[in-house]
């Protein structure tokens, strides 16, 4: 070939300065822009046409889709544009495309729960081959943050509280996507879960080390990946707005780190810079300073590449050479994606692709290993025969989570909208239980309590001999949970649908919402068993709830296939094997309740727990503690741990524990080694960390010895000088009840 940059045979680098030595000044800055598309692709398609539009480098959506335009704009950047360079085409895909057509898995949590980094892997391979089967080729996605703010609308969004977890799970997504030809951007980067107040896009207050130690390891991993793309976040961290954080996004990210791809700004980020913030005096400063901190596409406005920067260019201020490295960084990406190549989809193919009963399996089985069994008094699994009262606002409603597309939600109304296929709770609990043992009323809204709704709850309760209360969030948005559109704003004031997860859905409050919790308690009067399910991606308080329940099962935000699945563990067709990746707050005011906390925090100086009858000095009239600790869940059967035993060989420490089923059924279960450095040079420890996790099946009355080569480096931490120390002196290993410990060198 003639043309170096479209010649597959060559080397990806030689390819890309070729094609960067022909571009002239217009068509660097049109590389650096990526179009939100609050409209639909056809219409920004219409509009681009007639001049109305320009043609970007990437183009974003979370509306309507149609694979036949995504086509038609391809078909324009590579036969009408003089260079021919194909378009990057992004969709959100934390658990699934969040476009119409595209499978919906569990939630995040959910996959976390599992404690089985597969499933991470599985599920995103099929959300790539389903994105990628309809001209997808960049997913916003895997969702790095660690959850430690419990108030905040996105933790839906993470794998949870733990760095490891987070780190493993992301880093199979990372390779899930990109395995299947799709371009991985993992984000928020850094310190996004932990927003001032729990409201999204405040200030995080985060040291140095304490972003190290728990919050940079799971970029870490996805970099060691070949993560393709980067989104930093809006937070100021220490004061300093992460875009314009040269530390982080230069020294640690592509320095330290070793980052490579490109980095996207988050949606409106430049223009947060400029008119929020006011840490710069003209759109041009936001221009210098994006490419100061090496940050190449912004999305989804013109400020920092926009018209300023083409006149400073054109007057000499600035030389276009200064767009290289952006320009290259975007250009590696859609040649290391092969789009040069083969920038369309199969118009013909892709309804056989996406939604498939493979992919649906998949989205039953996570459910399956993920649903997660808090409390049981024995009234699960239910006996059969039971006439069952099914009440609660997501009674009658498939609570999916959030950036799910839902087409009702959307003036467009794509008939397709996998979403609007799932089953809802009352469909399954009837097919599975009989029509004739299930009577339905939802009693409460999200955020409505009515004397009448309420009272026909109670009239069916009355007659049921067990009370089923489908309860938690509500992640259901405007395409899949954003703040924006009119729609939006109109939807919010009915209060039977209010929107309380997902993007811009903050909390002040971590209860359960009241309207339940007053149900609840009218419920609770008539003696009847209940079973609480919790619809929520992130952790609730129901302190006041669990003396109330018999049994509570926390079902995440379930997938298109969860509803059979939460009917048939309420059967015990299914054994529940979930652990909680997340700490449960005791009430708001327990805050941050996460488990890895330093060893001098949650009463450590005082040990005397307080109550309302006899104060104390942790907190006066309380304990410190969260009320479920992460790593938390229930079986149908028990387990008991034998025999744990580590030794320090090389660069590992063999770990390894007997786990015997002493209950009634087969069943899976996660096996979590815990560690705790017993001396830290200067710097305070944790009071232990996870090291190592596995999940296992084991049938009943059966034992299974658990091993573990587990590297050293999961046993190091971020000294005074930010680097990591390795181990140490004594180390304790910990496994449920089981305890024991070994030596490293010597502590100076």
């Amino acid at each position: 070939m003639d043309v170096k940059y479209k010649n597959p045979a060559l080397p990806v680098a030689e390819r890309v300065e070729d094609l960067l030595s022909r571009m002239t000044v217009e068509e660097k800055l049109s590389q650096l822009h990526c179009t939100g598309s609050l409209a639909t692709f056809d219409t920004y398609y219409r509009e681009m046409q007639a001049g109305q539009a320009r043609m970007d480098s990437s183009i974003y959506t979370y509306r309507d889709f149609d694979p036949a335009v995504v086509n038609r704009l391809q078909e324009y950047c590579v036969n009408k544009t003089r260079l021919g360079i194909p378009l990057l085409v992004a969709i959100e895909g934390i658990h699934g495309g969040a476009v119409p057509m595209m499978t919906v898995f569990p939630t995040t949590g959910c996959v976390a729960a599992t404690f089985d980094d597969r499933y991470a892997y599985e599920m995103s391979a099929a959300i790539a081959k389903e994105a990628r089967a309809c001209g997808i080729n960049q997913i916003y996605g895997p969702n790095c943050d660690l959850l430690r703010e419990p108030r905040w609308g996105r933790c839906e969004e993470s794998y949870g509280e733990d760095p490891l977890v987070v780190s493993t799970m992301c880093r199979q997504v990372v390779k899930g996507f990109q395995d299947n030809g799709i371009g991985a951007t993992m984000k928020h980067f850094i310190g996004f879960g932990s927003p001032e107040s729990g409201l999204n896009m405040s200030a995080a207050h985060l040291g140095e080390r304490e972003l190290r130690e728990f919050m940079l390891p799971p970029f870490a991993e996805c970099v060691k990946e070949g993560v393709m793309g980067t989104m930093p976040n809006y937070l100021e961290v220490d004061g300093l707005p992460m875009h314009a954080n040269r530390y982080w996004l230069v020294d640690v990210l592509r320095n330290e780190l070793g980052f490579d791809g490109m980095v996207i700004n988050d949606y409106g980020a430049a223009g947060l810079l400029y008119n929020t913030c006011c840490c710069v005096d003209t759109q041009l400063d936001v221009g210098r300073l994006y490419l100061d901190n090496q940050i190449d596409l912004e999305a989804c406005s013109q400020i920092a590449y926009g018209e300023e920067m083409r006149a400073a260019i054109e007057r000499g201020e600035m030389s276009a050479d200064c767009l290289d490295n952006a320009v290259r960084h975007v250009l590696t990406m859609k040649v290391r994606l092969g789009l040069f190549e083969n920038p369309y989809c199969d118009e013909n193919a892709w309804k056989n692709k996406v939604y498939t009963a493979e992919h649906r399996a998949l989205a039953r089985e996570i459910a399956e290993d993920g649903l997660t069994l808090i409390q049981n008094d024995g009234v699960l699994p239910l006996k059969g025969g039971e006439k069952i009262a099914l009440i609660g606002p997501n009674a009658e409603i498939a609570q999916l989570g959030s950036y799910t597309y839902y087409s009702y939600r959307d003036p467009d109304k794509n008939v397709d909208c996998v979403a609007d296929r799932a089953k809802t709770l009352q469909e399954a609990m009837e097919e599975r239980f009989g029509a004739d043992h299930v009577q339905t009323a939802r009693g409460v809204g999200f955020a409505l309590y009515e004397d009448e709704m309420a009272a026909q709850a109670l009239e069916i309760a009355r007659q049921s001999d067990v009370i089923v209360f489908a309860g938690g969030h509500n992640s259901i948005g405007v395409f899949g949970g954003d703040a924006g559109g009119e729609e939006q704003r109109s939807e919010t004031h009915d209060l039977n649908w209010a929107h309380t997860s997902g993007e811009g859905a903050d909390m002040a409050d971590t209860d359960l919402l009241w309207p339940q919790k007053k149900l609840l308690s009218e419920l609770a009067k008539l003696g009847k068993p209940i079973v609480l399910l919790i619809y929520s991606g992130k952790p609730l308080s129901i302190t006041d709830e669990m003396p109330l329940c018999s049994a509570i099962l926390w079902t995440y935000g379930v997938g298109c296939e969860g509803n059979p699945v939460v009917a048939s563990m309420l059967a015990g067709d299914i054994v529940p094997s979930g652990r909680l990746p997340f700490s449960l707050p005791r009430s708001v005011g327990h805050l941050p309740c996460h488990y890895n906390h330093y060893r001098q925090g949650k009463g450590y100086l005082y040990r005397r727990h307080g109550s309302l009858d006899n104060p104390g000095k942790d907190y006066v009239f309380s304990e410190p503690t969260s009320l479920l600790p992460f790593g938390y869940g229930l079986s149908y059967t028990t387990f008991s741990y034998h025999d744990l035993c580590a030794e320090h060989i090389g660069d590992v420490c063999r770990v390894g524990v007997t786990v015997t089923n002493t209950g009634d059924c087969d069943a899976d279960h996660s096996v979590l080694i815990f560690a705790r450095n017993v001396r830290t040079r200067i710097v305070s420890g944790v009071v232990k960390k996870l090291v190592a996790f596995r999940r296992v099946h084991i049938p009943k009355g059966e034992s299974l010895r658990v091993c573990f080569d587990i590297p050293m480096e999961r046993f190091s931490y971020i000294g005074v000088d930010m680097k990591r120390v390795p181990a140490h002196g004594q180390i304790e290993v910990y496994a449920e009840e089981q305890t024991t410990s070994f030596e490293v060198g010597r502590c100076g």
